[in-house]
């Protein structure tokens, strides 16, 4: 009698064993098992003949779902890859990349979740108008069902079923390949075109259809350059050989336009979005039109690199050097990573796109191991890169924290009816309010953090003030709550303030503040990045979320505020990221034929950084800062791991990781540092502690935490959390 070894999503470091009669077929399948008193779905990750455990003892799968196709080897080997190199519980990692629903235990209907088409006369309509209106779209003569079943009701889809059943709804072949107009290409875009299509050709003749051969490439591009017309035409490529694209992105904000990009392009494929934006029927629908191979093309942000595709022939990662790449909770995974991974496990390009790349991904293009396309001038005929000038706040005058050639340049552009960006990376009305006379601060109960004052469009008092880290809210007090003075201030300069200063100088103009608190609402980001882009704007104040990705046309002048601080962080990525931050948010200014200008204010106008964004020379900075680097032995040129704890107190966090260290657990050329408080040190009232492990060898300190982590699940007490991040990205 066989037995099945599950996955469950449980925080235990192990997989169960269950029996079946027949183990045919059952490889990654959905199963329905026994846990304990509750029935658990879980994913077949290995049939076996033998059980480590008494067979009379081992108790039988309640039920295989058969509904949709078995998850793939190559998606079982990614997942496996997974936790063993982030040391996540396999159960747990396979479990989480799954969609919310798919783990329900109710079977689906396969064949709406793949392309149909509608055959003889219209039924009859359902009354309600909804129903009506959502089947008359989709039943149209020829159509093919994708996304736009997204959010169909029950009874939409009861319907179909009943007319799929007598004959009216059925399986549809898939449309030939219909492909947009496209521009022209210059010579580096054709060139990095060329290269990437030479990797898809490398196909194998086998009628089955074997992937195309692994090849990594980094397509370094400076912002304009026309890398996402690249990513068009290679995809191109890939849906000719019947393959499937998977396009990333950093951001959510970043997916409507480029969906809109590939969708315009390719009218008749199938295009699916996957983003934690989505609701969980929307992420259901769209994953099993990805995993069944009913999508051509999926487009989403850093979990899409967990979906399931049976066709994949071709990654692309846009914006590869961004942290928003990298999971912070649960499995803390880097999707750029494993899209490295995935493509070399299922033989395919891979492409990671970007104007400032990573000093990982540099330093792999520059020892060869990845092959650098560079694209060093703009697609636009006649645009070039904007000239970078600094404002030396140590002999300018400002208003408002503006200088006054930044309100000289932003009347210039209104006056020509063109665009401007005002950049400040910080969010709010005032980062603190604090009280002159006695020195309080508005801090957050819960969290080592201070409250940031919010305020409403217009308010020029009152508001809330908000903890950006446990989101807790209270309001703004009338007066000091230690000493009564009713003098309190707000101190430092958010996006809010700065909007109300712009408006206020130039009261005829347009003023758009684009951040994560005007976009929180399903569709907000969408609908104003659509105004902008339709000129309905003057001046644009935002923070990164305006930095990168974006194509406005009539955008000029960009100005860059408040980015000294990141010079004194403690983080040795800081200057990385800044650098990374005002190249890519000043690309954003003469992207068409009219000449762009960018404006940066700074106290440090001789800092080296600076001088490189002027001179918009990534590969000098890139190469100083791997200098560096390497003489410190800091990441490219090491690898690190960080054991962080949570306790109700710091005492007992730090005194669990200094057990750790004394753990007894020896590997070889590893270093562990001592156990020290985090940065914020207390969030929603538990303490945080952390601890460093590094090593010059990525093999020796994956060794060490195989062995480590077995030592820590089972010393670990029940009063502390802890966890493992490989890789970090934050210190």
């Amino acid at each position: 009698m066989p037995f099945l070894r599950v996955a469950l999503d449980v925080p235990i470091p192990e997989l169960f064993d269950y029996r079946i009669d027949d183990g045919a077929d059952c490889l990654g399948r959905r199963v329905i098992v026994p846990f304990g008193r509750k029935s658990l779905v879980g994913v077949v990750l290995e049939v076996t003949q033998e059980s480590n455990f008494d067979p009379a003892k081992v108790k039988p799968v309640r039920e295989v779902l058969r509904d949709t196709p078995a998850l793939s080897a190559h998606w079982l080997d990614l997942l496996r890859f997974c936790a063993a190199y982030y040391q996540h519980p396999l159960g747990a990692a396979a479990l989480a990349a799954l969609p919310g629903k798919f783990k329900a235990a109710q079977a689906f209907d396969p064949l709406l979740w793949t392309r149909l088409g509608w055959s003889g006369a219209a039924p009859e309509l359902p009354k309600r108008e909804r129903v009506k209106a959502m089947l008359a779209a989709t039943l149209a003569e020829g159509a093919h069902f994708g996304s736009e079943l997204v959010g169909a009701s029950p009874k939409v889809l009861h319907h179909l079923a009943e007319w799929r059943a007598a004959g009216s709804v059925v399986a549809a072949p898939a449309p030939s390949l219909r492909v947009g107009e496209a521009p022209e290409l210059n010579g580096q875009q054709q060139a990095a075109r060329d290269a990437v299509v030479a990797a898809l050709s490398a196909a194998s003749d086998d009628p089955a259809g074997s992937a195309p051969g692994y090849a990594p490439f980094l397509l370094h591009g400076v912002t304009g350059s026309g890398k996402t017309e690249v990513y068009l035409r290679i995809t191109a490529e890939t849906l000719r050989r019947g393959r499937q694209a998977l396009i990333m992105v950093p951001e959510i904000n970043l997916t409507p336009r480029l969906l809109q990009h590939f969708r315009e392009r390719f009218p008749d494929s199938c295009i699916v979005a996957l983003h934690s934006g989505l609701n969980e029927s929307e992420r259901l629908h769209h994953w099993l039109l990805a995993h069944t191979g009913a999508a051509d093309i999926v487009l989403g942000t850093r979990l899409a690199i967990l979906s399931s595709l049976p066709r994949l022939g071709l990654i692309v990662v846009d914006e590869e050097h961004d942290p928003s790449f990298k999971q912070q909770e649960g499995m803390r995974y880097s999707a750029r990573d494993l899209a490295v991974f995935r493509a070399k496990n299922e033989g395919v390009p891979v492409v990671l796109g970007s104007a400032t790349p990573a000093l990982e991904t540099y330093a792999h293009a520059l020892s060869g191991r990845y092959a650098r396309l560079a694209m060093t001038s703009r697609a636009v005929r006649d645009a070039a890169l904007p000239k970078v000038s600094l404002i030396d706040l140590n002999v300018t005058p400002v208003e408002h924290g503006i200088a006054a050639p930044i309100w000289a340049a932003i009347q210039t552009r209104l006056d020509r009816s063109e665009q401007s960006l005002v950049f400040l990376n910080r969010r709010g009305f005032a980062p603190v309010l604090s009280c002159p006379a006695c020195a309080w601060v508005s801090a957050c109960l819960r969290c080592t953090s201070y409250l940031v004052l919010h305020r409403g469009r217009g308010m020029q008092t009152g508001g809330k003030l908000v903890c950006h880290h446990c989101g807790w809210e209270e309001k703004v007090p009338e007066a000091c709550p230690t000493c009564g003075n009713i003098d309190i201030r707000a101190y430092g300069q958010g996006t809010q303030r700065l909007e109300s200063q712009i408006a206020e100088a130039f009261p005829a103009a347009r003023v758009l503040r684009i951040d994560r608190d005007s976009t929180a609402r399903k569709g907000e980001a969408e609908a104003l990045l659509g105004q902008a882009h339709g000129g309905g704007v003057d001046i644009l104040v935002g923070t990164q979320m305006l930095a990168k990705g974006h194509d406005f046309k009539n955008l000029t002048l960009v100005a860059a505020v408040n980015v000294d601080a990141a010079l004194f962080s403690a983080d040795f990525r800081a200057s990385e990221r800044l650098f990374a931050q005002l190249m890519q948010v000043a690309g954003r200014a003469g992207r068409a034929e009219k000449p762009g200008e960018v404006l940066i204010q700074t106290r440090k106008p001789d800092h080296p950084l600076f001088q490189a964004v002027i001179a918009a020379d990534y590969d000098r900075f890139a190469q100083a800062l791997l200098l560096e680097r390497q003489s410190a032995g800091l990441p490219p040129a090491a690898f690190q791991a960080m054991l962080r704890v949570e306790a109700p107190k710091l005492e007992s966090a730090l005194n669990f990781l200094k057990e750790a260290a004394l753990s007894g657990v020896k590997g070889e050329g590893v270093t562990l540092y001592d156990p020290v408080p985090m940065n914020l040190t207390r969030l929603m009232n538990v303490e945080r502690a952390q601890l460093m492990v590094e090593s010059p060898s990525r093999p020796a300190l994956q060794s060490f935490l195989t062995r480590w982590v077995a030592w820590l699940h089972e010393h670990a007490p029940r009063s502390v959390r802890w966890h493992v991040e490989v890789d970090p990205l934050e210190i």
